[in-house]
């Protein structure tokens, strides 16, 4: 380990030591490998330990996606030391931040990042987290442009903690926190769902404001949509390399339906404005703008959101899961964040619970920023400047409690991930030179037992005081709250 993850207890994945039993390694992974060709296991040999431990063990990757929170917000106040609950210490917010409120006085008057009570749990309104609210908020990296870009409200400076993001911080305890993940663009929620997908993002909404389908002039938006649906079908993503392959796949929102329909614009009664769009448009799945999505190769793999429940109770969860929340459920300001913290709870119960837990990788994370205060400049990576830092949290029965890594990441290092551990080749600069999150896993450890989290904040407790489950607990089919598969009147599970 490096000086620095020596004092700070972090996990230095580049410093660690290989093992000398590493020929040994070799010769009883390799074969576990399946689904190769002659070419390809003969490069198995170029992997290292980790990378062959995650060939050889995991066969499902779950990936989850929430809504608009930026890591200092969850994240800041947790384990900035180590101690008997925190064995690794995670880069949070620093004692003495004080965040200018005029980002040309730097040593005028400032704001303390201030922890949130359960009044917080809904913030009093959206806010601005568009290109220019990012790019104001960022300010070249100065990371001091927060106060102005967000109407002069104090809800960017609010954090939470283990009182009040229980569920969160105890799936960061018993699993794996990485405190240098990053979004793709400094941007909204749409341009940063097509990186997930496709390393890249049409153009026609990267300057377009955070309610680029709402509200709009009419014509206008025909014009707009015009151009987004025709930069959405140029833009190939991670299905086009799927078509042709055996991997099995999941996008878990809503079914397509027709195309159509999908790129169907309703005007409001006075026919000046926008009153509704179709699923093109859908900020939380991109690929709904692509006409092939809606063919026979293509559409079946879109399902509802709840069916992941089942799917993982019956052992049959595809190698490849991208997993959306309910609108209610989906963290976005200003819906109540208990709800999503419930939400991620049962999601992840029912893989622990699941005949294919011991196979399995669950990465979460949030889509972007929200307009919440993050301390950390973001870098560029091969020209592209990367959004504000988000939490990734990495849950597997191979990852040890607490682990907190600084491996530098970014949304394509997970679809970088999907690729390379199902040989699907890659789409973009950004996908295939993404750096890999394998930092968390301890593949010669035997898997840990599922654990029970709880759906209900009321009854979450940080540190986790849950209970172990037998290791098979999937003789026992977890039943997930009737809240997340019976939706009210006014909700469903497709809701945007």
């Amino acid at each position: 380990m490096s000086a620095e993850g020596a004092a700070t207890g972090r996990l230095d994945r580049s410093h660690r030591r290989i093992p000398e039993c590493i020929g040994l390694l070799l010769l009883l992974l390799i074969p576990t490998v399946v689904g190769l060709t002659e070419s390809q296991r003969a490069d198995v040999s170029t992997l290292t330990p980790q990378e062959l431990g995650f060939m050889a063990h995991i066969n499902h990757i779950v990936f989850v996606v929430l809504e608009n929170h930026a890591y200092d917000n969850y994240y800041g106040r947790y384990c900035l030391q180590v101690n008997p609950v925190c064995p690794m210490a995670a880069a949070g917010i620093p004692a003495g931040t004080c965040v200018p409120l005029n980002a040309t006085l730097p040593t005028g008057p400032c704001v303390r990042p201030f922890n949130n009570t359960p009044a917080n749990w809904t913030v009093s309104g959206l806010m601005p987290h568009d290109w220019n609210a990012s790019n104001l908020s960022w300010n070249h990296g100065a990371m001091n442009g927060f106060y102005a870009a967000e109407g002069s409200g104090l809800n960017p400076f609010g954090t939470y903690n283990g009182s009040t993001a229980p569920i969160y911080w105890d799936l960061a305890q018993e699993y794996g926190l990485s405190d240098r993940f990053f979004t793709s663009v400094l941007d909204y929620s749409l341009p940063n769902h097509w990186h997930f997908v496709a390393g890249a993002a049409p153009q026609a909404i990267l300057y377009a404001g955070s309610d680029y389908t709402l509200h709009q002039n009419v014509s206008a938006f025909i014009r707009n949509d015009h151009t987004y649906l025709n930069e959405s079908n140029a833009t190939p993503t991670i299905e086009d390399l799927l078509l042709n392959s055996s991997v099995s796949w999941k996008y878990y929102e809503f079914a397509l339906g027709s195309y159509a329909s999908a790129i169907r614009i309703v005007a409001d009664p006075n026919g000046t404005d926008v009153a509704s769009t179709g699923r093109a448009y859908d900020y939380f799945n991109p690929q709904a703008a692509r006409a092939e999505s809606y063919n026979q190769s293509f559409a079946n793999h879109y399902v509802v959101n709840s069916q992941f429940y089942a799917d993982a109770a019956n052992g049959s969860l595809p190698a490849l899961s991208w997993v959306i929340p309910p609108g209610q459920d989906a963290d976005h300001p200003p819906d109540n964040s208990t709800y999503a913290q419930g939400w991620l709870g049962s999601i992840v119960n029912s893989v622990e619970n699941s005949p294919d837990w011991n196979s399995t990788a669950i990465y979460v994370t949030w889509d972007d920023y929200g307009g919440f205060y993050d301390q950390v400049d973001p870098p560029q990576f091969l020209g592209q400047q990367l959004g504000f830092r988000v939490p990734l949290l990495e849950i597997s029965p191979y990852t040890p409690a607490g682990v907190v890594s600084d491996s530098f990441g970014f949304f394509e290092s997970v679809l970088h991930l999907m690729e390379w551990r199902f040989h699907l080749g890659c789409l973009t600069a950004l996908d295939c030179g993404a750096p890999l999150p394998l930092w968390g896993f301890d593949f010669q450890a035997p898997p840990r037992a599922p654990l029970q989290f709880p759906t209900n904040v009321s009854v979450a407790h940080y540190p986790y005081i849950g209970p172990a489950l037998s290791p098979f607990a999937h003789t026992h089919p977890y039943v997930p709250p009737e809240q997340y598969v019976v939706f009210p009147s006014g909700q469903a599970p497709d809701v945007d």
